[in-house]
């Protein structure tokens, strides 16, 4: 058992809370503190300096009224109770315990077998049960167990402390990165509201092909950043009225591999950064930046690849009409190198339901 050193009732802690008892350990990690309730002064005292020699801190008493009041004025590991006592009963502390501090452990002794006693008191969160007369090295053998619980909580604790900080901040990340998608919407005026019309289509065609809410949330956050690469693009590029030259298509050809980079310093993106990287990709392997072709182009982007053209092809342009339903359904259907083919038919089955043809 983690040796620790004795200490006054100076030292006692404030209720029983989680955050009290891990600001407590982190200042003494080993402490074991064990209460020690028994109405025989043969058995208490004797135990109780048993266990300071093997360095736990100890305080006894006699009745539920004194353990409880030793209880609330301190912080305890394990409380080790007599069940059959004057007035209350060890059951009645295994009960009030329990509802001060869950984590607290309770060990009951009793000078005669009775197996629904035992069964009542580990039903209610006992730890360990022991008849009188027992051997002390018994109950340094469960205060060890009781040690090794210890820990295991503590470190399920900081786990889930870890993943709540890491979870805000990658709610932190991803928003702020979702602004310099909004950014970009607003530079090129052509295109706002093209990425949340783009993540909802590909979000219906993600759930039709069975994705779960996670991976559709994926799909949809890919939407909405797939384009935020052409924040490094030139407005009178980005905003240019007609036909681009070679050269300026070449250059707004670079926002799939900025958008990459961009997001490259966030792990958690990973995922996404493929489906922005490859969302130009083809099926024919014509496509860009990577040419790309059939299943080699992760799913993901396969699947924005249909929603990125179908809105853009069914959006109002300055030098253009946005397409009807049917417009566009043959006009990807004509350019059938572009498309998976299987995703292009489930998803144009699936708008048909969703959109009105006009």
């Amino acid at each position: 058992m983690p040796p620790t050193a004795n200490v006054s009732d100076a030292d006692a802690r404030p209720p029983h809370t989680a955050t009290s008892r891990d600001a407590a350990y982190d200042a003494a990690a080993e402490r074991t503190r064990v209460l020690i309730v028994d109405d025989e002064p043969g058995i208490r005292r004797p135990l109780s300096m048993f266990l300071e020699s093997q360095g736990c801190h100890v305080r006894d008493a006699e009745d539920v009224t004194t353990a409880l009041a030793h209880f609330d004025r301190g912080l305890w590991d394990v409380v080790i109770t007599d069940i059959a006592m004057p007035g209350k009963d060890g059951i009645e502390l295994l009960r009030e315990v329990k509802s001060r501090d869950p984590d607290v452990e309770v060990i009951m002794i009793t000078g005669y077998l009775d197996v629904q006693y035992a069964i009542k008191a580990l039903k209610m969160g006992a730890f360990d049960y022991f008849q009188k007369p027992f051997e002390f090295d018994r109950i340094l053998v469960a205060l060890q167990r009781v040690a090794e619980r210890r820990l295991l909580r503590r470190e399920a604790r900081e786990a889930d402390r870890l993943r709540i900080e890491q979870g805000v901040m990658a709610k932190a990340v991803l928003e702020t990165t979702l602004g310099f998608a909004r950014a970009v919407e607003e530079r090129d005026r052509c295109n706002i509201g093209h990425g949340q019309r783009t993540a909802t289509l590909a979000a219906i065609l993600g759930t039709e092909l069975g994705f779960d809410a996670e991976h559709v949330q994926k799909l949809r956050e890919a939407a909405l950043l797939h384009d935020v690469g052409k924040i490094a693009i030139d407005d009178a590029i980005l905003n240019k009225p007609g036909r681009l030259t070679d050269e300026e298509f070449a250059t707004i050809r670079r926002h799939a591999e900025i958008g990459d980079y961009m997001l490259s310093p966030v792990s958690f993106l990973g995922d996404i950064r493929k489906a922005v990287r490859h969302h130009h990709e083809r099926w024919d392997g014509k496509g860009y930046p990577d040419g790309l072709a059939g299943t080699d182009i992760p799913l993901d982007a396969r699947i924005l690849t249909i929603a990125d053209y179908f809105d853009s092809i069914t959006s109002m342009r300055p030098y253009r009409q946005p397409m009807t339903v049917d417009q566009a359904e043959s006009t990807m259907r004509a350019d059938a190198g572009a498309f998976d083919p299987e995703l292009l038919e489930i998803f144009l089955r699936k708008v048909r339901s969703v959109l009105a043809p006009t």
